[in-house]
């Protein structure tokens, strides 16, 4: 039983419990009507937000390279997923094409979105 107990806090560490209970306080903050109110519309993109900016991390460099790689990463989604948007409004509505465009671009995205992390010299699953 200690054996359980001794690998139950070594997963929870204090990186683990502060982005839980950051995301935990960003959900509570999406579901009171109240505070939700607050984001209008775009409530939603309160998490996003908060895995974008406000990762955990031990050092501010760590920080810091965390925010602009995940920021320069959102754009480069948002901006191909335009493209594909822009590509696939080319076709007529309702066609194969202009349902499949925005689909292949998806999964590039995701690709890339798995991939290029574990291109970082320091990822523990470095493939370089």
């Amino acid at each position: 039983m200690a054996v359980v107990f001794s690998r139950i806090s070594d997963f929870f560490t204090r990186r683990v419990l502060a982005r839980l209970l950051s995301t935990f306080l960003c959900c509570l903050v999406l579901v009171i009507k109240s505070l939700s109110r607050l984001g209008g519309h775009n409530a939603f993109l309160l998490l996003t937000l908060k895995e974008l900016v406000f990762s955990a991390q031990e050092t501010l460099a760590q920080h810091l390279e965390a925010t602009i790689l995940n920021v320069m990463g959102a754009f480069f989604g948002i901006g191909l997923s335009t493209l594909a948007r822009y590509i696939a409004s080319l076709q007529p509505d309702h066609s194969t094409a202009s349902r499949s465009i925005p689909a292949v671009f998806l999964l590039f995205v995701t690709f890339v979105g798995v991939c290029c992390p574990l291109l970082l010299c320091r990822h523990p699953l470095n493939v370089l």
